[in-house]
């Protein structure tokens, strides 16, 4: 579907940002190889190898580059519902790791301005709108408050295994290998004008069991020329 929308940044008059970046405090848990020589009391505990570090992302790589209004479809619930300067933000996801979910919080005049990201690629940025529709008009101070967020470090970006055509709104799934595979999902967003996702909300299309060589459509009405598949999900029988 193509958008007829408007995102309207902020003059730094009219908006102040009191925390433009999501920084939180980033833990990295480190754990050490060792061995035991022998098993008589007074023995040392010889290193065995190098630290090993698991790499663990956090609400930290989350960046929002800018916050503003919007004019046009509210597309986070998926109504597509027309709105008017309601507020929102311009997050990227500058992690290692597909980002799940996250739910963004702040305070602005008083109220809990609340925004839900989720099937955000890596590197990628979205304009996430505010989750209860939250107008901005006029100048208001936008003071960070939280933000929580699940990475899935096995997230299928791509695959060799499905084969994907499109027809306007109806896509087929195609299985490319000598499996049948069961439980085959697409997850797509769609993109806004100036290049960035619109919207936190990540589609869904759910295609069943593809055997060897069969192809399995489904439609979708918000699947369109703006429309980027970003995560696949099956099990192999």
């Amino acid at each position: 579907m193509i958008f007829d929308n408007r995102i309207e940044p902020k003059r730094a008059g009219n908006l102040p940002v009191r925390v433009i970046s999501l920084l939180l405090v980033l833990v990295i848990s480190c754990g050490f190889l060792t061995a035991c020589k022998g098993d008589k009391p007074g023995n040392k505990q010889d290193y065995a190898g190098e630290p090993v570090t698991e790499y663990r992302p956090s609400s930290a790589e989350l960046y929002c580059h800018e916050i503003s209004t919007y004019t046009g479809p509210y597309v986070e619930d998926g109504k597509n519902e027309d709105v008017k300067n309601v507020a929102a933000i311009l997050v990227e996801n500058r992690s290692k790791q597909f980002l799940d979910y996250a739910t963004i919080t702040y305070s602005v005049g008083g109220k809990v301005a609340t925004f839900r990201v989720t099937g955000l690629p890596v590197g990628g940025k979205a304009w996430v709108l505010e989750a209860d529709r939250l107008q901005l008009d006029g100048t208001h101070s936008f003071e960070f408050l939280d933000c929580e967020s699940v990475f899935k470090k096995d997230a299928v970006t791509s695959t060799t295994d499905i084969e994907i055509t499109t027809e306007g709104n109806v896509l087929t799934a195609k299985s490319k290998t000598s499996k049948t595979l069961k439980n085959v999902c697409v997850y797509y967003k769609n993109m806004n004008d100036d290049g960035n996702y619109l919207g936190g909300i990540t589609y869904m299309i759910n295609f069943g069991t593809v055997t060897p060589g069969q192809g399995v459509s489904n439609q979708s009405a918000h699947f369109g020329e703006k429309s980027r598949i970003v995560r696949f999900s099956f099990q192999e029988e």
